[in-house]
């Protein structure tokens, strides 16, 4: 995914389905006994279209509401959840489309016990039902972000060695890797970011020189060199930025 999404956890999905699921409810019955009061006892009459409006309001419902919003019912709404696609981006009316239909007649159907989206987001690593597969969407947590940890600041015995790092050849695709690793360091599992922390270790040392002074630890090292890369930027952005006499046009140099 481009953005660092949080996805839903399954109760806070399965909770969020149960509201929207009691409006849809509701609503049928409401309508049902505002067609019994019409129809004036037609009793064939009624249950037609009392049958008619349920199955629209089922899928009219959750399809029109994530259709207009880009992605909240009002039970998603309630717990703070919104379904946006793989990418991070607002759904639209197809991925509306997928996911109402896919609901009942995979998700919360009688075929799969009224279960199947239950355990297809129990079993998936982000939380996704049967129709976030269909549609390639994810449902993620949109009430008070969490932010990420701040990257500590250059260590003072080491503020000479990094004012000397080359950092032209670090690609954004690896200071991004090696920023998100430092700050979820303490979230993640012992040996995956060991053995993560090593290998970004290794290719960032392959992209900067000098080395540094003394051996560092992994976290260490790529916590160092980010740390300075972002103060470079910021110093950029600032307009303090010095042009090498490589940068200087032809006669300025």
């Amino acid at each position: 995914m481009l953005l660092d999404l949080r996805p839903a956890r399954v109760p806070s999905m399965l909770l969020a389905a149960v509201i929207d699921i009691a409006l849809i409810t509701l609503a049928s019955s409401l309508f049902g006994y505002v067609i019994s009061v019409v129809a004036g006892g037609y009793e064939y009459r009624e249950q037609t279209m009392t049958m008619i409006g349920s199955i629209i309001i089922a899928f009219g419902y959750p399809i029109g509401c994530e259709t207009a919003t880009r992605g909240r019912t009002l039970g998603s709404w309630a717990l703070g959840l919104r379904v946006v696609r793989d990418d991070g981006g607002p759904i639209r009316f197809r991925q509306a489309l997928l996911r109402g239909l896919t609901f009942w007649f995979a998700d919360f159907a009688p075929w799969t016990g009224f279960c199947g989206g239950l355990i297809c987001a129990s079993i998936n690593r982000q939380s996704k039902r049967i129709g976030d597969l269909v549609a390639g969407t994810l449902m993620v947590r949109v009430r008070s972000p969490r932010r990420p940890p701040a990257i500590p600041p250059v260590p003072r015995e080491l503020a000479d060695w990094t004012s000397q790092l080359q950092l032209s050849g670090l690609p954004d695709e690896l200071v991004t890797a090696s920023r998100q690793l430092v700050q979820r360091y303490d979230d993640l599992l012992p040996y995956p970011k060991e053995q993560l922390a090593q290998e970004l270790a290794r290719q960032v040392a392959a992209r900067t020189a000098p080395a540094p002074p003394v051996l560092l630890p992994a976290r260490e090292f790529l916590a160092a060199v980010i740390a300075e890369r972002r103060a470079r930027e910021q110093h950029r952005l600032a307009g303090g930025h010095v042009p090498t006499a490589a940068e200087l046009p032809q006669g300025w140099r």
